[in-house]
């Protein structure tokens, strides 16, 4: 028996299979071997990594966005609590149905929903450990719900952050802007470092031209988790930096009085200090409510701003462009004056309409204003005088002093997506065109249509000129940021030119435009007891019509007249001018002006004159065309 034991473990075969089953099994050890130096020395800090990360969760602190304010050193925009929805997309155990449940808590909206479900799978794959908001601002109803639901939703939980506020909602809404979350593409294009998905960025006017300054830097907490992805323990925490803070020019008591002033109507509305370029107020109508897109905007929100005709997403004061009626006028006659083509006292008399060729240009008094010298022609908007003065000045000097006040240019406001408007002449139309220019087109610069359309800030910018006397200042919003760090950046005052205007045809203009409200002329309404106010009237037409007159009221809204006034007060030394446009408003004595005196009335409230008789010191002998001040 022992003799066959030996021959079989002679036998070749067996003898190989021996070998072949030794050399697998120290194989197999060799890989394990190797596996587990490869698992536990070469990858240690990877998965050491991912072990702390599934019992450690960083948790962001958003920073809180650096305060903005008036030139009283009150808040504008601020910052609020809020209570967010968190998402941690390696934690959630069954997406769809805790999605079910959110939405009975919470309200998603339809159309978003696909979209968060979205958001938190693409995460889950690039991201994992990554915190996702789901949904800002929640009630406190909300949370105490979605609290009391904690143990079905694992991966969700609520987390308080930082939310800008502004306090005075829709009153500051165009110049401070609005916040919202950095988009993908925006994250793609920026060259931060610090910033991160779920960061809040400005979106829109200040709070975007000064986010550098304004955001701060995101703080986070290390927090150990169970299971199911809840907080149990704070293992250590970094506070976040709160943003530098934004001063001023802006006025809370006069921005309010200027948006309450236009109310619901669309337009602009626009105060500045003419010496200095401060802006005092700065609205556009009909506004919109930032808070709105600091919690999240939703669809339905957005599209009703969106398909709103009158367009409250645009900053009209800055970005709409209308032709400038009357408001011209006064430009007209300071071309006039400067280039000696016609004197003040020099008179034209209206009938009621100017003919050039075969067409009629009509006034917009049927009856006519009589013989009239400039003075009056201005005071009382006359369109015959300046239908001819227009025709007999030509394009070119009109051009040249309107764009030099401001018109046609683009003002340097510290405010993004400024928008120019149209000041023309000859080589522009010749340029652009490829067409002369045509006599009739300069009879219709005369009385502010045609090819002309301005800004309101750049018509404020002009008559702020004619307030100066020909010093052109560029408008500022800001006067100074201070950063996280301390760091102080002033944003002084600027002269751009000066137009080196006479100072007796500066005077003569002034004193016509005081007339228009102090002396029977168009804006009455806007006279102010004891304070002299100078302004003009501007009734822009927006569709021409033919045949009888009708009054613009009468028409369908968006064929109605623009109504524009602009004006400063005092008129001997101006502290303050104000615009006022009201898209289809009407005219510009009855609808507009009333906006300028509110504004105004409530700046020299704060600010009140004094004593001092303005008009008595007022040099009325300067140009032989000005008559005596009537009181």
């Amino acid at each position: 028996m022992s003799e066959k034991i030996r021959k079989r473990e002679r036998d070749p075969r067996i003898v190989g299979r021996i070998r072949f089953l030794s050399w697998l099994s120290v194989g197999v050890f060799v890989l394990l071997l190797s596996r587990v130096y490869w698992l536990q020395i070469a990858q240690y800090e990877k998965y050491q990594t991912l072990s702390e990360n599934n019992r450690l969760r960083i948790r962001t602190i958003r920073a809180p966005r650096g305060l903005i304010l008036d030139r009283n050193g009150r808040p504008i925009a601020e910052t609020q609590a809020s209570f967010d929805l968190i998402c941690s997309p390696v934690d959630v155990n069954d997406l769809a149905g805790e999605l079910r449940l959110l939405d009975e808590i919470v309200a998603f909206d339809p159309d978003e929903l696909d979209g968060i479900a979205g958001r938190i799978r693409g995460a889950r794959k690039s991201s994992p450990f990554s915190s996702i908001i789901v949904m800002r601002d929640l009630s406190y109803e909300q949370v105490s719900v979605v609290e009391f639901n904690r143990e079905a939703l694992p991966g969700f939980t609520i987390l308080i952050e930082a939310k800008r506020s502004y306090p005075h909602g829709p009153a500051f809404a165009h110049v401070l802007g609005y916040v919202g979350e950095i988009s993908d593409a925006e994250l793609e294009k920026s060259t931060d470092p610090d910033l991160e998905m779920g960061d809040i960025v400005g979106k829109y006017g200040l709070e975007q031209l000064a986010d550098n300054v304004l955001r701060g830097t995101n703080g986070g907490r290390r927090v150990e988790v169970d299971a199911a992805g809840r907080d149990r323990r704070l293992v250590d925490e970094v506070p976040p930096q709160t943003g530098g803070t934004l001063h001023t020019t802006l006025d809370i008591d006069i921005q309010k009085a200027a948006f309450d002033a236009i109310g619901d109507r669309a337009g602009a509305v626009i105060a500045i200090s003419p010496k200095t370029g401060d802006v005092l107020a700065f609205v556009s109508g009909p506004g919109f409510d930032p808070n709105t897109f600091s919690r999240g905007i939703r669809k339905a929100e957005w599209k009703a701003l969106t398909t709103d005709t009158r367009n409250p997403m645009q900053n009209k004061g800055l970005q709409g462009t209308y032709a400038p009626g009357s408001t011209v006028k006064p430009f007209l006659a300071m071309a006039a004056l400067e280039t000696g083509e016609q004197d003040a006292l020099h008179r034209v008399v209206c009938g009621g309409s100017y003919q050039l060729g075969n067409r009629t240009f009509r006034c917009w008094k049927p009856k006519g204003h009589g013989a009239v010298d400039m003075y009056r022609a201005i005071t009382q908007s006359c369109d015959v005088f300046f239908y001819q003065l227009g025709r007999k000045l030509g394009p070119g000097p009109v051009a040249a002093v309107e764009r030099g006040a401001g018109l046609g240019t683009i003002t340097g406001i510290d405010l993004p997506r400024e928008k120019k408007g149209l000041v023309p002449d000859e080589e522009w139309k010749m340029t652009a065109r490829k067409e002369k220019w045509y006599d009739y087109e300069s009879v219709l610069l005369g009385i502010g249509q045609g090819l002309i359309h301005v800004t309101p800030l750049e018509m404020l910018m002009g008559y702020a000129t004619l307030g100066t006397g020909g010093q052109v200042m560029r408008p500022r919003v800001v006067t100074k940021s201070v950063r996280m760090d301390g760091r102080v950046t002033e944003h002084p005052q600027e002269k751009l030119r000066d137009l080196g205007w006479k100072p007796a045809n500066a005077a003569f203009v002034r004193h016509a435009l005081w007339g228009v409200v102090n002396d029977f002329g168009t804006a009455g309404i806007a006279k102010l007891p004891g304070i002299d106010v100078g302004g003009k009237t501007g009734t822009a037409q927006v569709a021409q019509m033919k045949g009888e007159r009708v009054k613009s009221e009468d028409l369908p809204y968006n064929l109605r007249d623009h109504a524009w006034f602009v004006a400063f007060a005092p008129v001997d030394d101006p502290q303050i001018a104000v615009v006022a446009m009201l898209e289809h408003g009407g005219h510009g004595g009855s609808a507009a002006a009333p906006v300028v005196k509110a504004v105004m009335q409530e700046y020299f409230r704060q600010s009140p004159p004094g004593a001092r008789d303005n008009a008595a010191t007022r040099d009325t002998t300067v140009s032989p065309g000005m008559p005596p001040v009537k009181r």
